[in-house]
């Protein structure tokens, strides 16, 4: 089978609360971009996480390497020094070609290019991350629109502290000795992310799909920004399954027909029922959305110690 013809899951990092030093790993910055591999055979493919060919949206990009290659990266869009998330979603959401066109002058993207799976036929990710990350430095042409992934070794915990610091999204630990391994969530690779603290209101539940079907998708949530409980997003994930089913019991009991926020909000997924805005919980979360949503969101725990009234938002 030929690999440049066919679709490739990528590695994934596996998630840690907080950083450390190790002679053993490199700390690289976590781009807020797309995840992105790139198949560079007479032309070049871009493909994302969902297998989905994403060429068409990036025609200012245009990587270049010496010899055909496959890579991995993170298509990016720069603001200002720092990447920009909201100017990546409108170039994520633009399928009209003039449009396109049009976005990729005036807000163009970055490839930054992080891992090499293929150099010509031969399969060089059973070779450890720092003999790859020599590779990348012979193959690849950098450019305005092309870079390497820069990276420090040994001083995680400084790194992360002056990543975010400036603002960004946190940083990737990488075992030196790590081999790829596509479609894996690998404890080698652990992404370290910045997180800031919300107190919401639980105010109702999603359908669940899957191996969710008897509990939930997601808590619906909210939090009172000046006397008014306002929408301020979905978590579904940071729950074990043991949590799942205890909260689907407990918030069975708090069931109400009506919506507990001043309009129903839009939630993009079926819902399972609303409830009385009666328990509080603490969830982390990237930053807010432009919407006013939390970007990321992660459940911690329940706060048991709070009331409703103690899940107060401020917007920044």
């Amino acid at each position: 089978m030929d690999p440049y013809r066919h679709a490739i899951k990528p590695m994934l990092a596996d998630l840690r609360e907080e950083p450390f030093d190790s002679q053993d790993f490199i700390y690289e910055l976590k781009w807020d971009g797309t995840r992105a591999l790139c198949f560079l055979r007479n032309g070049q493919r871009f493909q994302n996480r969902r297998l989905y060919d994403i060429t068409y949206r990036y025609p200012e990009v245009r990587v270049r390497t010496r010899k055909d290659a496959i890579l991995d990266g993170e298509i990016v869009v720069m603001d200002g020094g720092l990447p920009s998330f909201g100017k990546l979603q409108e170039r994520e959401q633009s399928s009209a070609k003039l449009r396109i066109e049009y976005l990729s002058k005036v807000v163009p993207a970055t490839y930054v290019v992080f891992d090499i799976l293929y150099l010509r036929d031969e399969a060089v990710m059973g070779r450890p991350q720092m003999e790859r990350k020599a590779l990348l430095r012979e193959v690849v042409e950098e450019e305005d629109r092309v870079v390497l992934s820069d990276y420090i070794e040994a001083r995680g915990v400084d790194y992360y502290h002056a990543v975010t610091a400036r603002g960004l999204e946190g940083i990737i630990a990488k075992r030196k000795d790590a081999r790829y391994v596509p479609g894996k969530r690998s404890k080698d690779w652990l992404k370290i992310k910045k997180k800031s603290v919300q107190l919401c209101v639980i105010a109702g539940l999603t359908v669940g799909e899957g191996g969710r079907a008897d509990t939930f998708g997601s808590i619906v949530l909210g939090a009172y920004d000046e006397g008014v409980l306002a929408h301020v997003g979905r978590v579904g994930t940071g729950f074990s399954e043991a949590l799942r089913r205890h909260l689907t019991t407990r918030l069975a009991a708090l069931r109400q027909e009506a919506c507990p926020f001043p309009e129903p909000p839009e939630l993009e997924v079926p819902l399972a029922f609303w409830t009385k805005p009666a328990l509080a919980c603490e969830v982390h979360f990237l930053e807010w959305s432009k919407e006013r949503h939390m970007r990321a969101p992660s459940f911690s725990r329940m706060r048991e110690d709070k009331r409703p009234e103690d899940c107060v938002v401020t917007f920044a």
